[in-house]
């Protein structure tokens, strides 16, 4: 108990680190209160969890919340070993203990990584149905996916989703001025710029933790990234003896990003390879790197309520730069890359839609153009966007392709205009189905 008190103590007297604000994923932040919603943090491990609870603190503090109305503490601290079950409570009451107007008063409680409790969901539940407070927890996806939310908490939490940082959150870690960002028009040079931007976005990605680091520590770290979430959030789950084939799993997903992706043709591959696999298992694989944010997966689109169990779907990588690391020498593709920041950046603005709002879309006929993604509600049988991503525009071969696919798909869903996205190219191209705008990523991804 000695120990809890000095690490409360500790905790309550830090003062908060310097942070470089993220955009917001908790809209609106309740004051302490019985019965408020437990606000969880989920998100792929190093994506900026903890310092968004940081800035969260901050903006209370600068709303004139006194000190010691906030407490933040990290669970993950080694110095709380050994663990006894009621840790994660008896750090709770020793805080009350040492600030009692915090509890009678109200208080905000910000807990970081809280699975490294036992019975941690039950604490949590407890202190919101009967405890003046408004509590904001993090932790490792695989103790905090949505299925687990869903059934601990029984509807009284509200999940927010923390993914790396977008394009407009690098270029401020790379101490660009927001005036710059602003558009909808930039000067010759800001555009420039820009573009050299988002060429490094793609290769160095939206990890906070490895920003503006030397090339190759960027790529180890990145790596360590990837082995970290396989050994602690899908062997956790899995079994230690399959961590061998859980990292070959997501590799190939990683280098894999943005195209279609089978379990039964990766069984088949990692049989041939000499790997003792079945399908249960495999599938297993693939939802617990799901469910650590490593991989997404996005669905082709349907009217029907019942999914078209013959698509396959895509699969997409949790960020351009992770994929860029442990991708192969010779397997660089720039373009898989870029499709796969297009479906984060509209992940991002989809935050709150229903889920499935971000699919594929075949058009009908024998020739199967397809679009990259269209956004709408297919529940409601309400498409409302089609945008197609392609890193250039100057070939014939594929200006054709994309404005045909989305010609095609406009025709069949009535929706009166296209995107595609480009990484330099501009213009408007008028056609029969409606006006088609090719737009430059470093314009899309600022709007």
């Amino acid at each position: 108990m000695d120990n809890i008190a000095a690490l409360v103590a500790e905790a309550r007297e830090q003062p908060l680190p310097s942070f470089i604000p993220r955009s917001e994923i908790i809209r609106e932040l309740a004051e302490p209160a019985r019965f408020n919603l437990v606000e969880i943090i989920t998100g792929m491990r190093r994506s900026g969890k903890t310092f968004y609870l940081y800035q969260k603190m901050s903006q209370l503090l600068e709303a004139g919340v006194p000190r010691d109305r906030l407490f933040y503490f990290d669970f993950a601290d080694d110095r709380l070993s050994p663990l006894a079950p009621d840790t994660m409570a008896s750090v709770i009451e020793e805080f009350w203990r040492q600030v009692p107007e915090a509890r009678t008063e109200g208080c905000y409680l910000f807990l970081d990584e809280v699975q490294e409790m036992e019975r941690w969901q039950g604490v949590c539940q407890r202190l919101a149905e009967h405890e003046k407070v408004t509590l904001v927890i993090t932790g490792s996806s695989s103790k905090l996916s949505s299925e687990e939310i869903a059934t601990k908490f029984r509807g009284r939490s509200h999940s927010h989703e923390m993914l790396p940082l977008s394009f407009r959150e690098f270029c401020l870690f790379q101490a660009v001025e927001g005036d710059r960002l602003k558009g909808p028009a930039f000067s010759p040079q800001t555009q420039t710029f820009l573009e050299g931007l988002f060429d490094r976005y793609l290769t160095e990605g939206g990890f906070p933790g490895v920003q503006n680091r030397l090339n190759e520590d960027r790529i180890e770290l990145l790596q360590s990234y990837v082995r970290d979430v396989v050994a602690r959030d899908v062997a956790e789950r899995l079994g230690r003896e399959d961590i061998r084939i859980a990292n070959q799993f997501a590799l190939y997903g990683l280098r894999n990003t943005a195209c279609e992706f089978s379990v039964n043709q990766l069984v088949e591959s990692f049989k041939e390879l000499g790997f003792k696999i079945y399908w249960e298992k495999a599938d297993r694989i693939m939802d617990l790197l799901r469910q650590a944010f490593l991989l997404m997966k996005v669905e082709e689109h349907a009217f029907a309520l019942k999914p078209q169990t013959t698509a396959t779907p895509k699969v997409y990588g949790i960020d351009p730069g992770i994929v860029y690391a442990v991708s192969r020498a010779n397997q660089q593709d720039v373009g898989k890359r870029f499709e796969t920041a297009v479906y984060l950046e509209l992940r991002r603005r989809m935050a709150g839609k229903r889920t499935e709002s971000i699919t594929s879309y075949t058009a009908p006929g024998p020739r199967g153009q397809k679009v990259d993604f269209l956004l709408g509600d297919a529940l409601a049988a309400e498409p409302y966007a089609l945008i197609q991503v392609t890193a250039s525009m100057a070939s014939p071969r594929t200006r054709e392709r994309e404005v045909g696919s989305l010609i095609a798909a406009m025709e069949a869903t009535g929706i009166e205009e296209g995107t595609i996205v480009t990484l330099r190219e501009e213009e408007r191209i008028e056609t029969e189905a409606g006006p088609i705008e090719v737009v430059p990523a470093c314009k899309w991804f600022l709007r």
